[in-house]
């Protein structure tokens, strides 16, 4: 744990607690909410072929996903620390200049 909490910059116990449910949450949570998202605009297995109906799923989770974040984190009071972590994340694809 303590390998976790210097590497993040953290120093308590209880902040690394909630930052873990933070990414728990936010996981389970993308994943429920992006197969309704791609139901919504027409996606689906049965009309769409094989292989582009799972890129779009992880195309469609990973937009769901750092979206969730920030608002997730922010309601578990990690928002300074998980946007340091999107931007990390989101640098090299060009998303630079969002943040």
């Amino acid at each position: 744990m303590n390998k976790l909490k210097n590497r993040w910059g953290i120093s308590s116990n209880t902040q690394l607690g909630l930052i873990l449910l933070v990414f728990a949450v936010n996981g389970s949570l993308s994943g429920i909410i992006t197969q309704p998202i791609l139901s919504f605009i027409g996606v689906s297995k049965n009309n769409v072929p094989f292989l582009l109906y799972w890129l779009l799923y992880i195309l469609a989770i990973s937009i769901v996903y750092f979206i969730l974040l920030i608002i997730i984190s922010k309601l578990f009071g990690q928002s300074s620390f998980f946007k340091k972590f999107a931007k990390r994340s989101l640098s090299p694809l060009g998303f630079k200049r969002f943040f």
